[in-house]
Parts: C-alpha cells; structure tokens; sequence
C-alpha cells in the first residue's frame, strides 16, 4: 500500500472553510460528496491523506462539501477530474482557483503589437463583475509582471501556485479597501538570451533590457489600456506592481516615469540585479539618490521575508528607507516598507503578502499605516 497526501491550498478568501476530496475510492467517498474525505487545515494547506494499492488508478475533485461549491479553473470553468497513477508515496498539490458558487469577474486575453519591443505581446486581462454590469463606469488599473504567474495556477509553472491577483482585487473592493479595478498581467516570453540569461529577466532587469521594457509599459501597454478598455486615465488610478526582478522593474519605472503610476508594489525587491550588486553598489539606489525631489502622491510599497534569498534583502531597504526619508518621503503615508518573519521568495509566500501590497500602493487616497519598528 502506498500513502497518498493531499494538500490543497484555497483561494485567499475565506481560506480556512472546509475542503474536502471526492473521488473513485471508497476513502473518498464514491464521488458522493457527504462522504468525501475532509481534509484539516493547516494553513496555508488544506491536507489529509489515504492509502491505496499500488498499480491502482483513480481520479477526484475538490469541493466545499457540495457540487454546487466545487473548484473551478481560472476562466470559471469545471475542469474534469483529476487522476492519479498508484506506484510510490506520493503528494498531490493543487492549488483552487475559484469555487463554483463564488467564481467572479472574466479572465480574457489580449495581444498587443509593440514597436518598442518590435514583437506582438500578450496580455491576460481580468475584468472586475462590474465591468460587465456597469456599461459606462470605469475602473482604475493593475498592471502586473510575470503574468503567467499571476491569475492561474495551471500556467503558473512550475509551481501551480499563482499570486491570486484577481482574488485579491475581488476581495479588496468587496471591502472596501481599493476600488473595483481592472488587472492586467504581462506575460515575458520564454527562452534565454545570448547571455545565457532568461528572457523574462533579461527584459525585466534595468541593468539588460529593464529600460526599453519600462518603455513598453509606459508608452504602449497604458495607452493601449485606456484605448480599448473602460479605465480611469489618470495616475491615482493605475498601478504597476512585481516580484524579485518584477519588483525591482516596478520601482525602476516609477522612478523613471513619473506621472505614470501612483502606486507601486515591490514583493522581495532584486535590489542586486543580475550583476549581484552589494546595496552599496545598487544601481537602483544610486538613481534615487540622485533624483531630486519625489512625487509625494506617489505611494510604493516594499517587503521581504528572512527566508531563502529573501534574508539577503535586508541591508537594501535599510538604505532604500534611508534615502526614501531624506527625499521627503514618510514611512507609512508614500512607502512602506514590511519584514515579514517566516516569508521567502516565492510563491507562495508573495501570494500570501500580494494583499497588503495592494492594499496600500493601491488605495484611492495616502493613508498612514504604522511603520515598521
């Protein structure tokens, strides 16, 4: 016999309702979802475990208890059962995009042509329940890197842990916290440049081709946005966020371009760029030590864990604090800045934090938050 785990992790609101595993094994109940098997929560998973002869194959689903409240894909969808080959132990994550009963907003797709990438670009767009409802009102405007991993686990490789920027911006309005907004995730293409470098931080990084990408997001992809679709055109109302090089692009842009974006989100900020600076050394830095004055409407938030690459962080943004302050800036009201015990650079961990990044760089008007100590 062979022990195989489960664990699910839910989406961001309401994580810790119950989930259960309905599938073709008596242990999961016959596909009769009373007597599927209920798994604890352990956050941020949901997990249990069976036992099952090896050769065996069988198949299952998530739910809350029901088929009315089931896991469905990213675009809404019920997907077909999932399946599972008995040899050796083994763990089966996946990640819930959605429920049945609570799936909101579309998840569409765009391409865009580009001359300042002289390529076409593709965009997955997720436009908020009330864009369909509410034919003449406009929405302000999230712009994210790294857009495969952004809204759907199934392209999110190869974790299958998305960020849940679309759950997040769901909740967030249905709170009351940022308006209804519409989310837009820039998909990087795939392979490695001539400096044996990937192309998504090829392009992302300012010191390779982070500067002519910067250009793209200001001058192309915002005006396509305001073009096509029903935005807010104006700064306060647009966004632009990233993880790691995504991070470090975001600020990059900001700084660049002001008048742009009013909000910033920087998750675990690659401050040393691929050239590995030291935060003495950090071009980002020193191009904000040089500018001279801030746009004190701007609000641009920044965290790290003391996981994994992430504990390398903390001397940036002690200097970044620093240098934010003598520009004028007030921790809590233009930037924030949060270390989060126990986080790292990943997934999982920005998806937990993607929130209150939003939460702050996105809200309609400064707010003081308590600075860190």
């Amino acid at each position: 016999m062979s022990r195989i785990r489960f664990r699910i992790i839910p989406p961001v609101d309401r994580p810790s309702e119950p989930v259960f595993v309905s599938g073709s094994r008596e242990a999961l109940g016959l596909w009769d979802p009373a007597k599927a098997l209920p798994l604890k929560y352990n956050p941020p998973f949901h997990t249990g475990e069976i036992e099952a002869p090896t050769g065996l194959h069988f198949e299952y689903k998530i739910t809350r208890g029901s088929w009315e409240r089931e896991a469905v894909e990213a675009h809404g969808d019920v997907p077909g059962n999932l399946s599972h080959e008995v040899w050796l132990d083994a763990t089966l994550q996946h990640t819930v995009a959605d429920w049945k009963d609570r799936f909101q907003g579309r998840l569409t797709r765009d391409v865009m042509s580009s001359r300042l990438l002289a390529q076409d670009r593709e965009l997955l767009i997720w436009l908020p329940e009330g864009y369909s409802r509410e034919s003449e009102h406009r929405f302000p405007l999230i712009v994210l890197h790294d857009g495969d991993g952004i809204f759907d686990p199934r392209l999110s490789m190869p974790t299958g842990i998305d960020l849940a920027a679309d759950e997040w911006a769901s909740l967030l309005a249905r709170r009351g916290i940022i308006p209804e907004s519409i989310v837009v995730g820039v998909r990087h293409p795939e392979g490695f440049s001539p400096e044996d470098i990937t192309l998504r931080d090829y392009e992302l990084s300012p010191e390779l081709g982070g500067v002519g990408y910067a250009r793209f997001i200001t001058q192309e992809l915002v005006p396509h946005m305001d073009q096509h679709y029903r935005t807010i055109a104006s700064p306060a109302s647009r966004l632009l966020g990233g993880v790691g090089l995504g991070a470090l692009n975001a600020f990059h842009t900001a700084l660049m371009h002001p008048g742009v974006f009013g909000g910033a989100a920087c998750l675990s900020t690659s401050f040393e760029d691929v050239s590995q600076s030291i935060p003495a050394a950090c071009a980002a830095l020193r191009l904000l030590e040089e500018i001279p004055t801030l746009d004190k409407n701007l609000r641009i938030y920044f965290d790290y864990g003391d996981q994994e690459i992430d504990e390398c962080y903390e001397g940036y943004h002690h200097m970044l604090a620093s240098l934010l302050i003598s520009k004028g800036w007030t921790e809590g009201v233009q930037f924030l800045i949060r270390r989060i015990p126990g986080a790292g650079h990943n997934p999982l961990s920005w998806r937990a934090r993607l929130g209150e990044a939003l939460s702050f760089a996105g809200s309609p008007q400064p707010h003081r938050i308590i600075p860190r100590k």
